[in-house]
């Protein structure tokens, strides 16, 4: 992941105009998802968008980093807003696991500092720390030297990520998907009262007149020789229709799960194959 500061007078306004969440809604207390879309309401990428005293910070793929900053900075025009990549000052700890003596927050998304900035992510006991790189070597040191922590992968992290149905997405990605497609107003990333931003209206018409085709789900499949790629086409095994494609995907302990957005407007089919070298089939185990 990457980490984004947006800064300035005009900073809440900025992102109020350009994300899909209600930014007034943001505390110190309360994190969102969000998606950042282009004028036809498809996702340029999903951030998780966090409040600080002074700033707000935006964390996204790193592989979408440079396209969201070159984006974003076009429509700063004459604004008080600033945005700085702080990937290099700002690092971010993934912790699985928090017992409850960590007072870490509990409720979806939310914020609390224990001593650092701490995310709560969605259905399972995960955590995002944010701090500079000397302090987040220090509280590892801490876990370490109190606690029976250990260092995990970022192939375990990914594997986590996709479980949960948070909808990260690489470059290839981009710009593919309208945000109800990937579930991103399930997790409350969505606000359909605050008012304009960029692709609201397809966002919107989409909401009110239930025109959206597709859904995210979570699904496994045995990993290939040559390997998964994201936005691989999901066919129906038996007419060989295209039915959708993968969105992300991992493996870990010999299980390859992805998250796939498929269409939903005439049911799924019970035989899905991946339009790989192999045919490879894939299991749906669960809708986001």
């Amino acid at each position: 992941m990457s980490l984004i500061e947006v800064t300035g007078q005009d900073a809440a306004k900025l992102l109020q105009g350009q994300l899909t969440c209600n930014i007034n809604d943001l505390s110190a207390s309360q994190a969102s998802i969000t998606g950042f879309c282009n004028a036809k309401g498809r996702v340029i990428s999903t951030l998780l968008v966090v409040k600080s005293p002074a700033s707000f910070y935006l964390i996204l793929p790193a592989d979408l980093l440079d396209t969201v900053l070159k984006k974003l900075r076009m429509y700063v025009l004459r604004a008080d807003a600033k945005l700085q990549d702080q990937t290099g000052s700002m690092h971010i700890l993934g912790i699985t696991g928090l017992t409850p003596e960590f007072d870490a927050p509990i409720d979806r998304f939310a914020v609390g500092q224990m001593p650092l900035t701490t995310i709560k992510l969605p259905d399972a006991p995960r955590h995002l720390v944010l701090g500079a790189p000397d302090q987040i070597d220090e509280f590892i040191g801490l876990l370490r030297s109190q606690y029976d922590f250990e260092s995990g992968c970022l192939d375990e992290w990914r594997y986590q990520d996709i479980s949960t149905a948070l909808p990260w997405f690489d470059i290839n990605q981009s710009e593919q998907h309208i945000p109800q497609m990937l579930g991103i107003d399930q997790l409350g990333g969505i606000s359909f009262s605050k008012g304009c931003y960029t692709g609201q209206e397809i966002v919107a018409r989409s909401h009110y007149l239930g025109k959206v085709k597709r859904a995210l789900f979570i699904a496994e499949c045995q990993p290939s020789a040559s390997g998964l790629v994201n936005g691989c086409k999901v066919l129906d095994g038996i007419s060989q229709q295209s039915m959708g494609c993968v969105l992300a995907n991992a493996v870990w302990s010999g299980i390859n799960r992805a998250l796939v957005v498929l269409q939903i407007v005439d049911g799924l089919p019970k035989n899905l194959i991946l339009d790989d070298d192999y045919r490879t089939p894939i299991t749906i185990i669960s809708d986001q």
